[in-house]
């Protein structure tokens, strides 16, 4: 007699609206594909071969570049958090405060998330785009003003942080000049302004 695999599960962000998902693998495939079910966005995990699997983490893992990780619970009657492939992926909610919440960029309202690495941010433009391009008209902010770099620190925490990068326009980093050289940290609520643009960086 055959022993009854267990079912293979997995925790992923997604790369579109950022939300954790729990993704459950009854049929122990390879890969699986489905959509998030909170903005729909087409996403494909990995799983290891049942022979090599090993148990998942007792808790979710993060990644950056999303919005934040929502609570877990299980799927409502409507089906609103259930995935494509019948409710393998399951909305998460952390209601224990563990799970930072992804970098980004808030301007006029609209959030800009942050990848790891470096990002340069500017207003908006076909010939020169920056890697965040803000929806202004300001023609004092450059098109790519500033850069700012996110690392993930070995205690899961995320810092960035700010320096010019091909602007000829000011620079201000909680009401104080941003000069050549120059390279701030960023703190959750700094307010950055680029021309006569004001943004805030949010952790």
């Amino acid at each position: 007699m055959q022993p009854i695999q267990p079912i293979q599960q997995t925790h992923i962000n997604c790369p579109g609206c950022g939300v954790l998902l729990e993704v459950k693998n009854p049929t122990n495939a390879a890969v699986k594909d489905f959509k998030c079910p909170k903005c729909g966005k087409p996403i494909q995990a990995r799983f290891r071969s049942p022979e090599t699997a090993t148990p998942a983490p007792a808790g979710p893992e993060t990644q950056l570049g999303g919005k934040g990780t929502e609570t877990a619970g299980e799927p409502t009657e409507s089906g609103g958090n259930h995935g494509a492939n019948g409710g393998d992926a399951t909305q998460l909610i952390s209601n224990q405060g563990q799970q930072p919440a992804a970098p980004r960029l808030v301007c006029n309202g609209k959030e800009y998330p942050l990848q790891a690495g470096m990002n340069t941010v500017g207003r908006r433009s076909q010939h020169k785009p920056a890697t965040v391009m803000l929806n202004v008209e300001d023609p004092y902010m450059s098109r790519q003003h500033i850069a700012i770099n996110v690392t993930r620190l070995t205690d899961g925490t995320t810092r960035a942080t700010v320096r010019n990068h091909q602007n000829k326009n000011a620079t201000q980093v909680a009401g104080v000049p941003l000069n050549k050289g120059d390279e701030v940290v960023l703190n959750n609520g700094t307010t950055i302004k680029m021309g006569d643009t004001e943004i805030i960086y949010r952790q």
